[in-house]
């Protein structure tokens, strides 16, 4: 079973390395630098001209159609157990307002080649867009500080959903201070629907035509089915072969 959430891109909206059961990579946020605030008229300003950015790009393109692969280990949550482990390669078309479109290439689980149509992919709506015309609608948004990564300077994006729903995102966004880039989303959803008990995105981002798109990142997912099935922790490793803007 694999649940993909993606709410990827300023279009939103995994380190591809695995962590251990029950924890998630935290990212490579410096710690040898302090954290700067941000002065309410320097705050105003760049939502300002996120939002600008946001509302032209939404106008402009539909999606994202990628080629990826995936990396997905179940684990048994309560001792770490690794359970099964698959590769999964895919081309996706993933739209801003519907559904997507999901093709699975190849697929090997715990070495084993098999058929692709039988990697099973349970498809969601897509996150509602932070800096789109309708943004406000659904969340408040606030600069927090700013902070390194990489060596950047990136400001701290708070983002809080107004409804629970399980398309609302929750969390934080990373943009490069001199030029608004989207560097990395974390995160949740706002409400667990099931049977996700819980969700965790980690995303890395860089610009395409000065558009994010993502590059790579985590997923982690904790599933339970009473009978069906039994409550496993899902890590999915994402790295993108290639992309392209959707129009």
């Amino acid at each position: 079973m694999n649940r993909t959430i993606l709410a990827a891109c300023i279009a939103l909206m995994l380190s591809s390395a695995t962590p251990p059961a029950g924890t998630m990579s935290r990212g490579n946020l410096s710690t040898d630098r302090p954290v700067q605030p941000v002065t309410q008229e320097e705050s105003d300003r760049v939502i300002a001209a996120l939002k600008k950015r946001g509302i032209e790009m939404y106008r402009t393109y539909t999606g994202v159609e990628s080629l990826r692969t995936e990396i997905v280990r179940e684990y048994d949550p309560d001792t770490g157990t690794l359970k099964s482990t698959s590769e999964v390669s895919m081309k996706r078309k993933d739209y801003y307002y519907k559904d997507p479109d999901i093709e699975v290439l190849s697929y090997i689980k715990d070495g084993k080649e098999m058929k692709p149509s039988k990697f099973r992919i349970m498809k969601s709506a897509p996150s509602f867009p932070v800096f789109d015309e309708r943004g406000d609608e659904h969340y408040s948004i606030t600069i927090e500080d700013k902070v390194k990564i990489n060596g950047k300077a990136c400001y701290r994006v708070r983002v809080t959903p107004r409804k629970k729903t399980m398309r609302h995102f929750s969390g934080d966004i990373f943009f490069r201070t001199d030029t608004l880039d989207t560097v990395r989303l974390e995160g949740t959803v706002a409400k667990l629907d099931f049977p996700l008990t819980s969700f965790r995105i980690e995303l890395h981002m860089a610009p395409h035509n000065g558009v994010p798109v993502l590059q790579s990142g985590t997923v982690e997912v904790r599933v339970h089915v009473p009978i069906f099935y039994p409550d496993t922790l899902i890590v999915t490793s994402i790295a993108t072969r290639e992309s392209r803007l959707m129009q």
